[in-house]
């Protein structure tokens, strides 16, 4: 009886390793939430500069670095200290750099260990502009070698993407999908399309090729007569910064308002006041096996998108007639898009009630959030 008691979910504690500044959509909104309600003892574990706490949640922090080094050595050896005094039953960790930490953690406290994949990694290094490009590859490829490497110790691996998790072989490969949370389109009133303050709205990490693109998209669209409004919601405010001073030097910064990233839960209301949704991802590998949140996020707030077809993004949307689906650095495919919905208010609004119909039907949290407490409870017996 006394095993059974301790192997139960509301003894069982479980800290999640995640090295934001702020709560994080996957990790803190969904999963910590999620096993939280199941009656978890649920710890986060990230880059803050004092522990808190919230729904239930307990948030520990150690100080953000101060710069990349000090992030990948001595932050990292902090967070394994902290770590090792709570004495989790389960690490969920989110950060590939910390993946050799984590098997120390592993066989020190004999924890069950998960690896939580957000990213294509190998791909992502070809895109860091702070590495040299002669270093960029054979970076990528030590990358790949030792994320394989290492993702065979860990006790399951919880990609979020199809097409990232097809990359590895692992015998407890579940991939949970990030999908919206349905709580997070609640408590704000539907727009009519045509009172709607933004004509194109994008929110998230802002690299430059995805904001040159929307420059070029909106000083093809003023050469129409065509003048955009834009809402920008930078998640760091630095990007945001770096954006407006190119909008201005390109000439096309009368079409951009910048917007302060407050939380996940806030940036709803600021879509549902726009009438098309825009995400310019360029044809990169990385992006051919990353699926965009911000595609879903669009659709829960009945908004109808613009975005490159890209096979990712393609198996969610095709056949759902709620977005205009172009080729990637195609702008004049963009401008024809955005000008026909800008031109067709109706058949905009339908196809933005179209997306919302299967995220709040199918494309939701609930149906992830399965999986994630399937896999602890059979770990909790």
């Amino acid at each position: 009886m006394r095993l059974k008691m301790l192997f139960h979910p509301r003894y069982h504690k479980v800290c999640i390793i995640h090295k934001v500044t702020r709560p994080d959509v996957r990790s803190y909104y969904k999963q910590a939430r999620s096993l939280a309600n199941a009656g978890y003892n649920v710890y986060v574990l990230g880059l803050f500069h004092y522990d808190f706490s919230g729904n239930g949640i307990k948030i520990l922090g150690v100080p953000p670095p101060k710069s990349r080094f000090v992030k990948f050595t001595m932050t990292n050896f902090r967070i394994l200290l902290r770590a090792i005094k709570l004495r989790a039953a389960i690490i969920h960790f989110h950060d590939i750099d910390f993946l050799p930490w984590a098997l120390v953690l592993r066989c020190l406290t004999h924890a069950r260990i998960i690896y939580d994949i957000h990213e294509a990694y190998p791909d992502y290094i070809l895109l860091k502009p702070y590495i040299p490009k002669v270093l960029r590859k054979p970076l990528s490829f030590l990358v790949y070698f030792l994320e394989h490497m290492g993702a065979k110790f860990c006790d399951a691996l919880m990609p979020n993407d199809n097409f990232v998790a097809d990359a590895f072989a692992h015998r407890r490969k579940i991939i949970v999908y990030n999908f919206p949370c349905l709580d997070f389109f609640a408590g704000f009133a539907v727009t009519p399309f045509q009172d709607r303050h933004y004509d194109l709205f994008y929110h998230g990490s802002l690299p430059k090729y995805h904001y040159n693109t929307m420059f070029k998209i909106a000083a093809s669209l003023n050469q129409k007569q065509i003048h955009t409004r834009w809402g920008i919601m930078p998640l760091h405010t630095r990007a945001g910064a770096e954006m407006k001073r190119e909008a201005l030097r390109q000439r096309v910064g009368k079409n951009f308002e910048f917007l302060p990233f407050t939380s996940y839960l806030s940036v709803a209301g600021k879509i549902q006041q726009t009438k098309i949704g825009i995400i310019p991802l360029p044809p990169l590998a990385k992006f051919y096996k990353n699926i965009p949140l911000k595609m879903f996020e669009f659709m829960g707030c009945g908004v109808p998108m613009v975005l490159a077809d890209l096979p990712p993004s393609r198996q969610f949307v095709a056949g759902l007639n709620c977005c205009f689906a172009v080729q990637p650095d195609d702008i004049d495919a963009y401008v024809d898009a955005i000008t026909f919905l800008l031109n067709h208010p109706a058949v905009a609004a339908q196809m933005g009630e179209n997306g919302k119909k299967s995220v709040f039907e199918k494309y939701n949290w609930s149906t992830e959030e399965a999986k994630l407490l399937r896999l602890y409870k059979s770990w909790a017996g």
